[in-house]
């Protein structure tokens, strides 16, 4: 297949790329390098040493003669090009991991809001919107959060996305419909999560885009079967305030 990773230069995106492409896959990463960026802004950087994409990159393809393509490409802000871009490579899938994840950085301040929403948002409509018009067929996988559930405990079993209600009509009868489990995010980057959650749910139903949405749990550690092959491929590990795994 030909898999498009959105955010592959990230702590999840780096080593999904390398497990698809050492499974045999033509894989590309698009990245604008925003979280190297948040790292100079705060004075940070990650524990583990991390090499440029480009170094990586070429690491990678030296040890395991698979190529990964990249593209420094805006998600959120470039949409022209990512149209290009998705018309060039024609990709079987994308996985869309380009968000910012910290939930409390999107906290800081107004301004971290503004670029959290600003980001994520627009990120997950772009692409979204790019695969309705180019009338692609290609199955979209979205990193999402338990979080949209938020953490209190209510004793019962959350379902897998959907829960069927019942209503009741003026007369009193009763109508059974399926809606999303309520949303109840506890920071702004959940609540962008949330957002996608109900767009991923609105183009599934309005332009039967093939679409899967996780909402996995949190996300450790700092090697993969690949990224063991060479030290310059190990991944992230963030332990600052708002990073830190």
């Amino acid at each position: 297949m030909r898999i498009g990773v959105f955010g592959g230069d990230g702590f999840i995106g780096w080593p999904a790329s390398l497990h698809l492409a050492n499974q045999g896959h033509e894989v590309a990463i698009i990245d604008n390098l925003s979280r190297r960026q948040i790292d100079l802004e705060l004075g940070v950087q990650s524990l583990t040493p991390i090499e440029s994409i480009q170094e990586r990159l070429k690491i990678w393809e030296r040890i395991s003669n698979r190529r990964i393509h990249f593209e420094r490409l805006d998600l959120a802000t470039e949409y022209e090009r990512v149209k290009r871009w998705l018309e060039d490579f024609e990709p079987d899938c994308v996985v869309h991991l380009a968000q910012q994840r910290a939930a409390p950085y999107s906290m800081k301040s107004d301004r971290h809001k503004a670029y959290t929403v600003n980001n994520n948002v627009n990120a997950t409509h772009n692409l979204l919107n790019a695969i309705v018009e180019l009338g692609l067929d290609v199955h979209l996988v979205h990193l999402g959060t338990m979080g949209v559930y938020g953490y209190s405990d209510i004793g019962a079993t959350i379902p897998e996305g959907y829960l069927p209600v019942q209503i009741a009509n003026d007369d009193g009868s009763l109508h059974t419909q399926e809606i999303l489990y309520p949303a109840n995010p506890g920071s702004v980057y959940h609540m962008t999560k949330c957002l996608d959650q109900l767009m991923l749910a609105f183009y599934a139903k309005n332009d039967q885009l093939r679409l899967t949405d996780l909402h996995q749990g949190i996300v450790w550690g700092t090697q993969t079967a690949e990224t063991k092959r060479h030290p310059s491929l190990i991944n992230r590990f963030d332990y600052d305030g708002e990073y830190g795994t």
